[in-house]
């Protein structure tokens, strides 16, 4: 099933962006990215909450192909929705070979330990170490995920599949609707920012199911 409040990117300058000070069981650890498009600013809210495990969040920064990021800095600035499929420009972390995991990683299967060679794993501060870099050095960003419902911003910016059936968010699982942080570059070269949980499965076997 889709994400409920449709799918699609924003793109924008970024303002500023902070962190989470409080991290317990009963408070979720999210970065804030303030993004000002066509005269607005959106709160774009990075969810890199571990759950108290050292393991909890796994992430990578990606180089996009040449010309996925030409066309990706063609977007005029403000919200886009897009259709979830691979026409659209769409993010899906397995299906998309140029953005998913190798191909020695699909081979690898479900075995235990596969998966770290093409992903870090850590906290969300560990995680959060990788992407500040990338937003200090930007010069445009563009935010792949869901819209608020209420208010302007976006949210669910990470893998939207694969998570177990019977969680509270196995509802939203789906193909071709993942989030990202992508940033460009002065160079105009981009990068985006990957991030899943650990209690999401891996293989696409699992992910479609």
């Amino acid at each position: 099933m889709p994400l409920f409040d449709g799918y699609g990117f924003l793109a924008g300058s970024l303002l500023r962006y902070g962190c989470d000070n409080r991290q317990d069981a009963w408070h979720y650890y999210h970065c804030s990215l303030l993004v000002r498009a066509r005269g607005a600013v959106y709160r774009c809210v990075v969810d890199l909450d571990s759950k108290q495990r050292r393991d909890g969040i796994q992430w990578k920064v990606v180089e996009l192909p040449h010309d996925r990021a030409a066309a990706l800095r063609d977007h005029p600035d403000g919200w886009r929705f897009i259709g979830m499929d691979e026409e659209s420009g769409a993010l899906d972390y397995y299906r998309s070979e140029w953005l998913g995991p190798s191909a020695e990683c699909v081979r690898a299967g479900c075995e235990e330990g596969a998966s770290l060679h093409c992903w870090k794993y850590g906290t969300g501060n560990d995680a959060f170490r990788d992407l500040e870099p990338m937003l200090r050095r930007g010069r445009r960003i563009f935010v792949f995920g869901e819209p608020f419902r209420n208010g302007k911003g976006v949210h669910n910016i990470h893998q939207n599949q694969g998570d177990p059936p019977g969680s509270r968010w196995a509802a939203e699982n789906g193909p071709w609707q993942d989030g990202a942080v992508m940033v460009e570059r002065p160079d105009g070269s981009v990068a985006a920012f990957l991030c899943k949980f650990s209690t999401q499965r891996f293989c696409l076997a699992e992910a479609q199911a």
